[in-house]
């Protein structure tokens, strides 16, 4: 039931819509404590429906783990009936996906003045137009004066384009505080590293709120059970690892089934 790795689990992405719409109210109960009684947090909800094709992601095309699945009835003849012709082509037709987005607002009571926006990345927020809709977003939120904190656990996709160069790392957190813009924080994740205690930033004079990453993945995981329906006997989703990351995963995995 324990999660098996010290930060981030690279499985989770194939499952990635339910992690997304589990963990951003884990972020709200680990908060609000801290936050009351000066501020309040919201959850804001909206649904984007993507439109999937081949080229997205080189080819791959992450898909939700549930599905409808429907039979084909064996064709009825009648009589004498002309052979079929067999189709020369196959194509496809671009996937219709509704995807849930859940982002979290951290207001002033007293005003319910907006005071930071705490963005989980979805694949829909880095791929197609949900990234140009996205990034426009971002746009509007760095000219406000509300604060904006960035958590990316995903290795598909394109982030954020940012300026300087920064480490190759799978996964990224970065806070953006309202006054000290164009600069910004930023927490570069290894694999094999814990997931870091965010600074999430308020009205000055208040001091900084903690977010601790690891504790909010632990509690999703544990209380939705995710060990039941991962399978770590397989490679983890697309896209692949790197060479060092999979000599680490596969010797982490090992030790964890040997003291299983």
């Amino acid at each position: 039931m324990r999660m098996p790795f010290p930060g981030m689990d690279p499985y989770l992405e194939s499952i990635w819509h339910d992690v997304h719409t589990q963990m951003v109210p884990v972020f709200r109960t680990l908060l609000t404590p801290r936050l009351a009684p000066k501020y309040i947090t919201d959850l804001s909800t909206r649904i984007v429906i993507e439109h999937l094709f081949d080229d997205l992601f080189d080819g791959r095309i992450i898909m939700p783990d549930v599905a409808v699945l429907h039979s084909t009835p064996e064709p009825v003849l009648v009589g004498a009936s002309p052979a079929i012709t067999a189709p020369s082509l196959e194509l496809r037709t671009p996937i219709q996906l509704p995807t849930r987005l859940v982002t979290l607002h951290i207001r002033e009571a007293a005003t319910m003045r907006l005071v930071t926006v705490i963005e989980l990345l979805s694949p829909v927020n880095k791929r197609g137009e949900g990234r140009r809709e996205y990034l426009q977003k971002c746009e509007e939120m760095l000219d406000s004066a509300a604060h904006l904190v960035e958590i990316d656990l995903l290795r598909v996709g394109r982030r954020m384009p940012f300026l300087g160069e920064y480490p190759a790392t799978p996964y990224l957190a970065m806070v953006s505080r309202a006054y000290a813009r164009p600069k910004c924080e930023a927490w570069p994740i290894g694999l094999a590293e814990p997931l870091p205690v965010l600074a999430v930033p308020l009205l000055y004079p208040d001091p900084d709120v903690p977010l601790d990453l690891g504790e909010a993945l632990r509690i999703t995981y544990e209380s939705a059970r995710y060990d039941l329906r991962l399978d770590y006997g397989k490679p983890p989703p697309p896209p692949p690892l790197s060479e060092e990351d999979v000599t680490w995963l596969d010797a982490h995995l090992r030790a964890v089934w040997a003291r299983s």
